[in-house]
This record gives structure tokens, C-alpha cells and sequence, in this order.
């Protein structure tokens, strides 16, 4: 939203220098609005014409813009303030959740499970069920899960979920085998099969290792990943949210993003970090830095990087081992050189 601050003595002036100024489509009044000016940091209407904000302070100032076709809205006291930006989120990844399962706030392992069992019985048999949020801290036993009761409760569906962090997953005994995740499987670098005292996987892969199921789930489509993006769009606007910063994003998805802001259907401002993979740093290398093209709708010139892991899976690189596992201290992602 782009606030300008208007003096109400400058009014006349413009009008007998310019012409009048058209009309607003839009006047709002008795609202509390913060400006983020310091100099005039609250006022109590706006006026605004084609999506964009031609007015910003009194009720007066603001009413000798209304006209023949304005709506003149009473915000009743209510605060308005600028469109908010978030530093630092995974829109594809929101847009593919809303159609995922929603494990945040689960109390309970069987929580978990509960609302996996949900969604398996409306899904055919065989489909994937993913699903992003469960967090072993917030339940009775914060130890990392064991799928055996996953796998009981889901047998015909194969299940991959991440933790909240996303630096972790859990997989029923379906989608371990699609992966060929069984005792004989080795840590790849920068990742861990979680694993039972007798060295069967648990589920739990951290980090690197989450891509041994993940690969094998079948990729979105492109118009999958496009309404996937309109749908996070709908999503982040019903919080205020007008701007963000979007961390590894893939070549793929960038260029959605791009389409839909060439067709004007890119209602955001979004701040992309480019993937940390050979391909997309490539091709993005040559490209160049990209600085609010598509009429102020995308930046590309950042890039995403992921040193290690995170605590609650067990993944972040300390100095010393973790206090509840003394043979571990993290996982390193990147190589310090790269």
C-alpha cells in the first residue's frame, strides 16, 4: 500500500493549478490509521482510487475527493494500517499445505495420527498423504515418534509429514518401503535415518535423509504449483500480509510466478530467495539480479542457504553434543567452504 500524506491547505492549490482531481472510488472515515510517518503518524480517513492511496488524513480532507460513484465507508473506530511484510516464509509450500494435513497444534502423537486417518479415508488407496506441523515437544512424550502405530493405523496409503521446522519428517511403513529405507540404508551426508537400538528406521528422517520418501512422491504438476501460488496469495492476504519474503524457491516455481505476474494475477510483492541448488544457482547466476520487475511484483536476487539443521529435530551443529543424545551434535548442510 502506498500512503501519501496530504496536506489539506495544498488542496486548493492543486485544484486551481491542475484541474480538479478526479474522484475517489473509495473514501474511508472515523478510522485510526497508522501512517508510518513520523511526522504525522496517525490520521482518521483515506481516500483511494484505483487500488492505490491518494489521500491520507482528516475526514474533511478526505470527503473532497468523494463524487458522484464513491463509497464512503464508516471504519467505526477500527485501525487500518500499511500491508505487513513477512521476511521470511515458503509460499508454494503454504499453497501446497492448504490442501495437505494440518498437523500444527496436535497435543499428542495419537492427535497426529487421528487427523492422518481423516484424510486417508478420502483418498483412494495408494495416494499420498502429506502433511506439514507436528511438533514431538508440545506432546506427553517429546521423544522423537516411532511410525509402528502410523503404520497400523494408515497401511494403504503412503504417508510422509514434516515437522514444524521442517528439518525433519516421519513416514508410515508404506512410504519407508517405496523409498527403500530399511536397516541397510546409510546416512547420506548432511542428513539421518533416525533408528530403533536394533538399527531399524523409525520413520523419522532429519535433514538430508527426508529426501530418500520425499523423492519418490510423484512431483506437483505446473498447473498444480499455479493454483497452489493463487491459493497462498488468497491465504497470506486475509492476514494483511501484502508482501514477503519468500526463502528457496526452485526455477520451476519462480517461473509461475513470473506467468502470473505478466497476466496481472500476481497480487503480491515477493521477495524471492533463489534455491541453493547447481541448476537454479546457475541459471540465476547468468540471469542476473532482478529488482521489481513485472510493475514492482518480484525481486530475484538473494539466495537461500542452509548451514544445518534445527534443535527440535535434532539437526542443529553444536560445539558440544546434545545434552539427550551425547554421541550427536548436529548435522552440517553446507560445507563451510561452499
Amino acid at each position: 500500500m502506498r500512503l501519501h500524506a496530504i496536506p489539506l491547505l495544498l488542496l486548493p492549490c492543486i485544484a486551481q493549478s491542475q484541474g480538479a482531481p478526479a474522484p475517489a472510488d473509495l473514501v474511508v472515515t472515523n478510522a485510526r490509521i497508522y501512517t508510518a510517518d513520523d511526522a504525522r503518524p496517525m490520521a482518521h480517513a483515506m481516500a483511494i482510487r484505483g487500488g492505490r492511496v491518494l489521500f491520507v488524513g482528516s475526514v474533511r480532507g478526505a470527503l473532497t475527493l468523494r463524487g458522484p460513484q464513491t463509497r464512503v465507508v464508516d471504519a467505526a473506530g477500527a485501525t487500518i494500517i500499511p500491508g505487513i511484510a513477512d521476511a521470511h516464509v515458503h509460499l508454494l509450500n503454504l499453497g501446497m499445505a492448504l490442501r495437505t494435513v494440518n498437523l500444527v497444534g496436535a497435543r499428542s502423537y495419537d492427535e497426529v495420527i487421528a487427523r492422518i486417518v481423516a484424510r486417508a479415508r478420502e483418498l483412494p488407496a495408494g495416494t499420498w498423504i502429506t502433511g506439514r506441523g507436528w511438533d514431538q515437544n508440545d506432546w506427553p512424550d517429546t521423544r522423537l515418534p516411532h511410525h509402528e502405530a502410523l503404520s497400523r493405523a494408515v497401511p494403504n496409503h503412503p504417508v510422509y509429514v514434516v515437522r514444524v521446522d521442517g528439518h525433519a519428517s516421519l513416514s508410515n511403513a508404506t512410504a519407508l518401503r517405496l523409498g527403500n529405507v530399511t536397516a541397510a540404508t546409510t546416512d547420506p551426508e548432511g542428513g539421518r535415518v533416525e533408528r530403533t537400538a536394533a538399527g531399524e528406521p523409525t520413520g523419522v528422517l532429519v535433514d538430508r535423509a527426508m529426501g530418500l520418501v520425499a523423492s519418490r512422491i510423484p512431483p506437483a504438476t505446473r498447473d498444480q504449483v499455479r493454483d497452489a501460488t493463487l491459493a497462498a496469495i488468497r491465504e497470506v492476504h486475509r492476514f494483511g500480509l501484502t508482501s514477503v519474503h519468500d526463502a528457496g524457491v526452485d526455477a520451476g516455481t519462480i517461473d509461475v510466478y513470473e506467468e502470473l505476474a505478466r497476466a496481472g494475477q500476481y497480487s503480491l510483492r515477493n521477495y524471492v530467495m533463489i534455491r541453493q541448488d547447481d541448476s537454479t544457482l546457475a541459471r540465476y547466476f547468468r540471469r542476473g539480479p532482478q529488482s521489481g520487475i513485472h510493475d514492482g511484483h518480484l525481486w530475484i536476487r538473494a539466495i537461500k542457504i542452509s548451514v544445518d539443521g534445527a534443535l527440535g529435530s535434532r539437526g542443529a551443529a553444536l560445539l558440544d553434543p546434545y545434552t539427550d543424545e551425547p554421541n550427536h551434535s548436529g548435522l552440517i548442510l553446507t560445507p563451510p567452504p561452499e
